[in-house]
């Protein structure tokens, strides 16, 4: 049986020769073309690529059908563990009733299969809509499929008697509140699923009913104390595969205490149409993992975290280029000479290279891993949290990551601290201390033949605040950054801190309150009050867009739900987690692009987790398995027939014809979709969000 994912640059009605179709039909990928309409469009029929400060248009790319695949549009009604449910379509030529043969595909295998005689099979863990594809020499042709799916599960054991009761809901305790996620909050795909955490009685058990246009689930729940509810893997995976992208997810739950039934109580969240790359590098410094000591964690978006450094010595204070081949720490023997050493650690051997200085510690990494511009060293104030004047006072240097040596560079001089390059390596921010004294950014131009650097721009200046942790945005229009009022740019012993991005073009600053702790219009959503606001540092960002949204993670103070609580902010380092938010990539001028963030899970939770550095994974050689084009060398991944007569996807010399989404590129037309709205961003096709 043959299957296809993500033919979404096929659109309804587009008739083309066998040869382009072997040439440019492309690999199956659903995160980014699921909603693919008759229009041509991108599932919204807009645009984008216009930057996280301005958007795009979009246009209407329908044509007339040379197949007409029947039945048109029809919509199955599925129960997951009933009957299966299947759909037979037929192709005919136009003015014909006589069927032919045809190669058939569906761009969204979670809904389901469908085979060489067109019979399609859905696969009761998914609702939505999918594009249904008959391909006969030179012809083609399309519709769509609607699958409604109704799901429910009791893994509480909860009686009929107790479902009833909750089904018709209360208002018994008047404390029972959502704790966490927060309403509006924007997830993507692949994720291990959230567990719902409520103030109020204890439960002694639980109803959660979530729907999306094309999905109705049903859970009953047992006894928590706190309340909350775990959702299964299985649940979420076909929750969040079931909602389009501007499809919400509403949901509801109702609870039985001792106080009675209380709910529903309702929330709204949006699924980005993708998986989360990459891995997230973070420091610890009181992981049981690594036996108390500072250690760098990593984490990939729907996994359990696992250490990278030795357990035997502090290593923190790291950098990893965009590619992951190469991350850079600082570090030394705990309680001997802390952060006077550095180490180079080769991601894709585990090689590992060590510096008899701190040169390496917050340093910005090249794209590529061969060069590392060194933070500026102040004596007594800089690095963050390193006492006296460990190190003494440093200019910044380019350093070649090969051979440790410093390399000659014109237009380099003074004390950048935190340096950070943009994913395309052209440009490099970085906190400007010799002019602000710790209060102003700044961007500069890189030659990275020359090794030269040009243009110095001030870009952000703070009157009262300290500016750091600079972090591109995929685009390199803008960045994101961090405010402290402390001028070890973090938020510790009482200090406070807040989100922000900048616009390059016209250095407007736009405040990230969504991400703070603020809803768009002013309200505060965090549960727990104003004492959980302001504590927000370090962020970094996923060097690609994914479903539609920039991601960035960083580090919060903050309670989580009911699972980490108590304390002041500084005093429990539990406290101290990763958190990760979506970014609008084409908001109103002004206007604040973030949304409430998601805890990131997998991190510890028994350790003080920071500094979570987000990078690419390193590359698969042509031939090594593959789900996206970001994840190959050529960047290119493609479906090629398999062993048993299926599909799989593996990574191959660039071919002929347009590439998909993650894939590479070196300007929009070179994207499937460039029509619709498909930018090429950081050198990758990219999908624009919903607005």
């Amino acid at each position: 049986m043959r299957v296809g994912r993500g033919l979404g640059w096929l659109v309804l009605g587009v008739a083309l020769s066998a040869a382009t179709w072997a040439a440019g039909c492309g690999h199956p990928d659903t995160s980014g073309f699921d909603d693919v309409n008759a229009d041509g469009g991108n599932g919204n029929g807009e645009g984008g690529g216009g930057g996280l400060f301005g958007g795009g248009g979009g246009m209407d790319g329908s044509t007339k059908a040379a197949l007409v695949v029947t039945p048109p549009n029809p919509v199955l009604t599925v129960t997951a563990g009933g009957m299966p449910v299947t759909q037979q379509f037929k192709a005919t030529p136009p003015g014909s009733s006589a069927s032919v043969g045809a190669t058939w595909s569906v761009d969204n295998v979670a809904l389901g299969t469908i085979d060489n005689n067109g019979l399609f099979k859905a696969s009761g863990t998914a609702g939505g809509q999918a594009t249904i594809t008959a391909q006969a020499g030179n012809l083609s042709g399309s519709t769509t499929v609607t699958v409604h799916l109704t799901t429910t599960e009791n893994p509480g054991m909860v009686s009929p008697s107790v479902q009833a009761q909750l089904t018709a809901g209360g208002k018994a305790d008047g404390t029972f509140a959502w704790l966490y996620p927060y309403d509006q909050t924007v997830f993507p795909r692949g994720l291990l699923p959230p567990a719902l955490q409520f103030a109020g009685q204890a439960a002694s058990a639980s109803y959660v009913h979530i729907t999306t246009k094309n999905l109705d689930y049903k859970g009953w729940y047992g006894a928590s104390n706190p309340s909350k509810v775990a959702l299964s893997p299985a649940a979420w995976k076909t929750i969040t595969s079931s909602a389009g992208s501007s499809d919400p997810v509403n949901v509801e739950v109702t609870t039985l205490s001792a106080a009675g039934v209380t709910g529903p109580i309702k929330e709204s969240w949006t699924i980005a149409q993708g998986n989360l790359k990459g891995t997230v590098y973070y420091n610890t410094y009181s992981s049981p993992m690594a036996n108390g000591q500072g250690a760098v964690m990593r984490v990939k978006p729907g996994a359990a975290a696992d250490i990278l450094s030795s357990s035997t010595t502090c290593t923190v204070c790291h950098a990893v280029s965009a590619n992951g081949n190469v991350l850079v720490t600082m570090g030394g023997q705990s309680g001997q000479n802390e952060y006077m050493t550095g180490e180079k650690v080769d991601l894709t051997t585990s090689v590992v290279t060590n510096r008899a200085d701190q040169k390496y510690g917050f340093g910005g990494v090249y794209p590529d891993g061969s060069k590392l511009l060194s933070n500026g060293g102040l004596a007594g104030s800089w690095p963050p949290n390193v006492p006296g004047v460990e190190g003494g006072d440093r200019s910044s240097e380019l350093i070649d990551l090969g051979t440790g040596t410093t390399l000659p560079a014109t237009g380099l001089g003074g004390h950048m601290l935190m340096p950070s390059f943009s994913p395309d390596g052209k440009k490099v921010a970085f906190n400007h201390y010799d002019t602000g004294a710790g209060k102003t950014l700044a961007v500069m131009d890189f030659d990275n033949a020359k090794n030269a650097f040009s243009g110095l721009t001030d870009v952000v200046t703070d009157p009262s605040m300290f500016v750091g942790w600079p972090a591109f945005m995929p685009d390199t229009k803008s960045f994101v950054f961090g405010t402290v009022d402390g001028g070890d740019y973090a938020t510790w012993q009482t200090h406070h801190g807040d989100l922000y991005a900048v616009d390059l073009a016209t250095k407007t600053r736009v405040a990230l309150d969504a991400a703070n702790g603020v809803m768009k219009g002013g309200a505060q959503y965090i549960p727990y009050g104003a004492a959980d606001l302001h504590l927000n540092y370090e962020p970094t960002a996923l060097p690609l867009a994914v479903g539609g949204y920039y991601w960035v993670v960083f580090t919060s103070r903050r309670q989580f739900g009911n699972t980490v609580v108590g304390g002041d902010p500084w005093g429990n380092s539990q406290r101290k987690k990763l958190w990760v938010v979506a970014v609008d990539m084409n908001p109103a001028a002004g206007a604040d692009p973030s949304h409430p963030p998601f805890y990131l899970e997998g991190q510890e939770l028994a350790a003080g987790n920071m500094r979570g550095f987000w990078a690419l994974d390193p590359c698969h050689q042509n031939g090594n398995s593959c789900e996206s084009g970001d994840e190959c060398c050529t960047g290119f991944c493609r479906q090629v027939n398999g062993a048993d007569g299926g599909t799989q996807l593996t990574c191959v010399a660039p071919p002929m014809g347009c590439a998909n989404e993650f894939e590479k590129c070196t300007v929009a037309a070179d994207c499937c979709g460039a029509s619709a709205g498909v930018a090429c961003i950081a050198g990758h096709c990219a999908t624009s969000g919903p607005k």
